[in-house]
């Protein structure tokens, strides 16, 4: 045996620790306030040999070879006997020898823990957590915990309170056989909870699931009064799991390239869902992969619910599952504040990618968004209450609508939006079992629930009887299976069949929505895809700014909207923004005569582009003036016809750097009664 005088290892020990290993077990000295009176000169097999061997000398060393003794090097280390100590054996930093009621040996850490300290060996086939649960508690002030490859079996409920402490991991890896792997048995329990606890994470595992049916895998809470502060998580997988995360009372939480996969609860991911106090701000995401899973189409994956503040993701993926990001308020307090996303996406999910029902400001940049399903690509309702943009991202492919709007301050710029309404075709049509006329228009019963609401479009085709009823119409819902064409009246009674299928357009705007603003968008086809987007924009507001869109490549047509809103200078439609008018209800003579609604062009420029003219008797001509002047070609017929023309040269007017006066020039009026003239103009940039 070495003597004290020249302290020397054994070929033994040089095979557990390697050089890097001999210099620890010399070099580092005991936490505590040791006497430092010998290095290891002897070793001892196992833990269960040094249980049985009290130490001899305060300060004595031993090099321990191994936990358990046919496993020599897994758990090794130094020991020393710290002969007044007294405190409970915790099977990793103090040993207590039988029938020995003072002294224990005791390793030389305080603040680095090796989980095979604890005599966890990585098989995975035993429960872990007691020995996890101990080497937590042991760092009273925080510290990590490193995990070497191999499974690491939980059964029950790991909780940290008030102490930072970082699981550090040997590397993630969904191949079973490599890296840490975390494997959570814990049936309807949490896998761990953190209270209180400022500063600390995961780093370099993963943690999956056996058979989990309640739970998180990792949820925070308070203690007492005090939240959580600075945790995060980074290089980590997450799988097979039933709820994921859960992030309650906690400040200033970041996810750094970590990936969820393979959930079969409510959500992967909840921030919230409980009350103002258990606020999760702010959070960032950034390059991670949330997807609920293939096989999981009613899990959520990512759900803002209640207050937080800021929520950020950058470069991350959302795959699969149902809703993608779910911003609402369940919590009868105060909703979300800010979401931010770039880059990154969403993609083949069930329910809807991006759904705002509840917050005050949400910046989607940058963002490749298709839903690949029946549902939206992007839903904002009415009790969305802030401001939302989207800017320079994709959106498409979506069975409805590209974007769903029902709220107020929405701005849309630099989107490509196309191949929309995928599901508006006779594939995925409801047959028709019952017609009938109703107050609202003509009532029509399906086959089954059509999960449609109401200002929604639809198309009929294949009536029988009531052929005038094969087209697009907007619905008002009465029930599951039954619905009015608002509009349509029944001018043959329907015999039989008919099959209905609901439309989809690039951006739809419903009545409560206000304060829009839609430019520089390429609303229409794409260049992959099957295009079947009725209009590039539906529009049911009266407070919408849609200009210098590209509105090419739908089906029927660049847009539709029922109430008067500003369309100015899209390509693919005819722009009108207003309309020169004049109406003289009794007889017409020839003469110069003031248009009702304007009198002059002052500071701009506007072209004219179309005349809606006609006469309740006799005839005449028209044609346009400024400053007494006539302009735009030859004189136009008026008939008791009433017809609307397109100028084949339109008419410019610039009041740019004066005001210009407008007037109508009546010529060849014979017994001419009852005139109206509107001329239609576009406003210039």
């Amino acid at each position: 045996m070495p003597s004290e005088e020249s302290p020397q290892l054994s070929r033994r020990a040089l095979s557990v620790f390697g050089v890097a290993g001999l210099a620890t077990a010399v070099a580092v000295q005991p936490a505590q306030a040791t006497p430092t009176k010998h290095l290891a000169s002897s070793s001892t097999s196992s833990v269960a040999a040094l249980r049985a061997t009290p130490g001899t000398t305060d300060g004595e060393q031993l090099l321990l070879l191994g936990y358990f003794a046919d496993t020599p090097g897994l758990g090794a280390g130094v020991v020393y006997w710290d002969a007044d100590a007294t405190e409970p054996d915790d099977g990793g930093l103090v040993f207590a020898v039988a029938g020995t009621t003072t002294g224990r040996w005791k390793r030389p850490y305080a603040n680095e823990i090796d989980l095979s300290w604890y005599g966890v060996t990585g098989a995975g086939t035993v429960d872990d957590s007691p020995a996890l649960q101990r080497a937590v508690n042991a760092l009273t002030h925080g510290g990590t915990i490193t995990i070497g490859p191999g499974v690491v079996r939980l059964e029950q409920t790991i909780t940290v309170t008030r102490v930072p402490v970082i699981f550090k991991g040997a590397g993630a890896s969904d191949e079973f056989g490599s890296g840490t792997q975390i494997l959570l048995a814990t049936g309807t329990l949490d896998g761990f909870v953190l209270s209180g606890v400022h500063g600390g994470g995961f780093r370099d595992l993963q943690m999956h699931g056996e058979s989990l049916t309640g739970g998180a895998m990792i949820r925070t809470q308070m203690e007492g009064a005090i939240g959580n502060y600075l945790l995060s998580f980074s290089d980590c997988r997450f799988m097979d799991g039933y709820n994921g995360v859960i992030l309650r009372s906690a400040n200033t939480v970041r996810f750094r390239n970590c990936v969820w996969n393979g959930f079969t609860g409510q959500q992967v991911i909840l921030l919230n869902g409980q009350n103002d106090v258990s606020r999760a701000d702010p959070v960032e995401f950034v390059q991670c992969a949330v997807a609920a899973g293939t096989a999981n189409p009613t899990v959520d994956n990512v759900v803002i619910d209640g207050q937080g503040g800021s929520i950020k993701f950058i470069a991350t993926a959302i795959l699969f599952g149902h809703h993608g990001i779910w911003m609402r308020n369940t919590t009868g307090a105060a909703g979300p504040k800010f979401l931010y996303f770039e880059g990154g996406g969403f993609e083949n999910g069930h329910g809807v990618p991006v759904l705002l029902e509840a917050g005050a400001q949400a910046q989607f940049i940058n963002t490749y968004i298709s839903a690949d399903n029946e549902s939206d690509a992007i839903r904002v309702s009415s009790g969305f209450i802030g401001t939302a943009t989207f800017a320079n991202s994709v959106i498409r492919g979506c069975g409805r609508h590209g974007i769903d709007i029902g709220s107020t301050r929405i701005t849309v710029t630099g989107c490509l939006i196309g191949n929309n309404g995928r599901l508006a075709h006779p594939s995925f049509s409801q047959p028709i079992t019952a017609v009938a006329s109703s107050a609202a228009g003509v009532r029509i019963t399906t086959a089954a629930p059509h999960t449609w609401e109401t200002d929604d479009r639809v198309t009929l085709q294949a009536v029988g009887g009531a052929v005038e009823l094969n087209a697009a119409w907007p619905i008002a819902v009465v029930n599951a299976t039954s619905f009015d064409l608002v509009g349509a009246s029944l001018a043959h009674p329907w015999t039989s069949g008919g099959l209905v299928f609901r439309n989809g357009s690039g951006i739809n705007i419903r009545p409560t929505a206000s304060r829009l603003v839609i430019t520089g968008n390429a609303i229409g086809g794409l260049s992959e895809g099957t295009n079947r987007q009725e209009y590039g924009i539906v529009n049911r507001s009266g407070d919408v700014l849609a200009a210098n869109n590209e509105l090419t490549g739908n089906i029927t047509g660049p847009y539709l909207t029922y109430l008067p809103a500003r369309f100015t200078n899209n390509k693919g439609v005819e722009q009108t923004d207003g309309w020169l008018t004049l109406r003289l209800p009794d007889a017409v003579t020839d003469g110069a005569y003031d248009f009702s609604d304007l009198l002059y062009v002052d500071g701009r420029p506007i072209l004219v582009t179309r005349i809606a003219r006609s006469v309740g008797a006799g005839s005449c001509k028209v044609r346009l003036e400024t400053n007494g002047n006539p302009i735009g070609g030859t004189a136009i017929a008026v008939s008791t016809t009433a017809q609307a023309t397109k100028l084949a040269a339109p008419i410019s007017v610039d009041g740019t750097a004066a005001p210009v006066r407008l007037q109508v020039r009546v010529s060849e009026a014979a017994a001419a009664a009852g005139l109206s003239v509107q001329f239609g103009y576009q406003i210039q940039a």
